[in-house]
Order: C-alpha cells, then structure tokens, then sequence
C-alpha cells in the first residue's frame, strides 16, 4: 500500500482531502445535486422547500456568492450580538446553484474514484446501488445533500427520479447488502416519514478505505474487511 493505514486523529480521515480525491468529490457533488434539485422542486411542498433551501444555503454558500457561511439565529448577547440574515428565496437558491459550473475532475485519477470502481465491478454492483454507494460517500460529515424527511414510498420515487432508475432497482438499492458488508450503515425501514440521511449513513472507516491509494484490488478489500 502505498499509504499508512495508521492515523493517530480518527476525527481526521487521512486522504479525504487530499487535492484529488477533494476534486472527486467536488465534481460529484455539484453533478449530482444538480440532478437533485429539479426533483426536490417538484416533490417538496413550499415549507419543505424552504427549509431544504435554508440548508443549502449552509452547504453550497460560496457557490451562492456569499464572503463566509451565513448565520439564520440569534446571537446570544453575551457571544456578541448578530443580526440574523436572510435566506435566500429558494428560487434564487436552486436558479443559481443550478447555474454554477461544474468543478473539474482532477488530472489524475483520484482514489476514490478507482476504489469506487473496483468495488463496483468486484460486487457486480448495479447501477443505483453504485449510486447510492457514492453519495453516502461524497455526503460524509452531512457535507452534500440537505435534510429532509418524505414518506417512504416518496422518497423511494425520489430516489428513482434522482438516479435515473425504475423503483426495482431502487429497492435492490436500499437491500442490506452494502451493510450486510459493513461498508454502509443499516438503515431500518420505515413505514413513517423516512430521512434522506439515514439512507446513506456510512462508516467513517468505509471512507477512510475509499479514500486512500492501494497497489492491488487485494489491498482495498483488505481494508475494507472483504474477501477477495
């Protein structure tokens, strides 16, 4: 391997941000939240819609035009007193990030990339499950896609709409083979209301596998707890 598994700060995943694999998922990120966002207009009421907004905004607040994160609370006075500022019209939230460039992926091929990649042909997997693998991924830390919560069968829709599949492969998607592998976390069904989060929880030592560079298909798995 041609990096240290050993880590002596858990709390900082070695490789996640390292210039290639940031790039990676960069790209990914704005790619597939703008195959997110027509779908979340169409699906969530007005209220839903505004608080999705609200959380983007705190996601994506550079591609927004803001100088630094925005602040949506009252202060306390004895941290300093702030005036609270005002979201954005969700409107303008999903016509702007809608517009924005996609970022390049980087000149080489990033680990992440190429792990994704082996896993996706050493499990055969199919097309949404792969997906739903890599979101889980590029959402590590809540960094990527906002929270929301829709009926089951809704937000099984959105998925479908989302990765381009038919409800079959959806719920092949969701099936407890990923966590079965230990590479994503379990996620209970529900017949309530179900979050978008809890569909992609994923191990921080999953990541940390992704995100590092092997010389062999042997070594990843070995990271990963697979066998070959």
């Amino acid at each position: 391997m041609s990096e240290q598994i050993f880590n002596p700060n858990p709390c900082l995943l070695i490789g996640l941000n390292s210039p290639g694999n940031l790039e990676f998922r960069r790209h990914h990120r704005m790619l597939m939240l703008q195959r997110l966002l027509p779908v979340l207009v169409d699906v969530l009421g007005a209220q839903q819609l505004t608080d999705v907004s609200r959380d983007l905004e705190l996601l994506y607040w550079p591609v927004l035009g803001h100088s630094q994160s925005p602040c949506f609370f009252e202060v306390p006075a004895f941290l300093g007193s702030v005036t609270p500022d005002r979201p954005m019209e969700p409107a303008l939230v999903v016509e702007r990030l809608m517009a924005a460039a996609c970022p390049p992926l980087p000149m080489d091929v990033a680990p992440a990339a190429r792990n994704l990649e082996r896993l996706r042909k050493h499990l055969d997997l199919p097309s949404a499950q792969w997906l739903r693998l890599l979101c889980a991924y590029l959402d590590y830390g809540g960094a990527a896609w906002p929270c929301f919560e829709l009926p089951a069968s809704s937000l099984r829709a959105l998925l479908a709409s989302w990765w381009g599949v038919d409800l079959a492969a959806v719920d092949l998607a969701l099936n407890d083979q990923l966590s079965l592998l230990g590479l994503l976390d379990q996620h209970e069904p529900c017949v309530a209301n179900t979050d978008l989060k809890s569909l992609l929880g994923i191990w921080p030592a999953t990541v940390q596998a992704l995100s590092l560079s092997y010389v062999t298909d042997a070594e990843l798995f070995a990271a990963l707890g697979l066998s070959v």
